[in-house]
């Protein structure tokens, strides 16, 4: 379907036209008469629920940060959950304004937001807790224990 003042192409279920604003009437009768016709709603077009994934991504934002205090590297993951919610909040404002198109597109995005979020997040706790064993087991970090430890005179055998 195309905006009959602008030209550009819109989708089958958009109200409103993204470039111009012009409202968009599928009844090609109505748009003929003159003056505003003022009908009572019928039923809407049966439609699939569009997810938001806001759950989801302010879950991810309350793990980035609460798992940062065991990994920093956890704060890389934010970002891209603020971007997952920022979607999700576009998602229901399309749906309210009748651009389903639009809304299932935020929606894809918000999506994808969230699974990079949630990947770069798994990845962090895992390079975190291989690090946290590769340093607990040097022989460097022992070596720091023993001459903190002779510091204060205190003899503890860990071994």
């Amino acid at each position: 379907m195309y905006c009959p003042k602008c030209g550009q192409e819109v989708g089958d279920y958009t109200n409103i036209c993204p470039a111009c604003g012009e409202l968009l009437n599928s009844n090609p009768q109505q748009a003929a008469q003159q003056g505003p016709v003022y009908t009572a709603p019928g039923p809407e077009p049966p439609m699939q629920k569009i997810p938001d994934y806001k759950v989801q991504s302010i879950l991810l934002i309350v793990f980035s940060v609460v798992l940062c205090c065991v990994t920093c590297l956890t704060i890389i993951a934010l970002p891209f959950a603020i971007a997952a919610l920022v979607n999700s909040n576009k998602v229901s404002a399309h749906i309210q304004a009748g651009n389903y198109d639009l809304a299932l597109a935020a929606s894809n995005d918000t999506k994808k937001w969230c699974w990079v979020s949630f990947i770069i997040l798994i990845a962090a706790i895992v390079i975190g807790i291989i690090a946290s064993i590769a340093l607990l087991s040097s022989d460097y970090y022992q070596n720091l224990l023993d001459e903190i430890l002779s510091d204060y005179n205190y003899y503890y055998d860990y071994y």
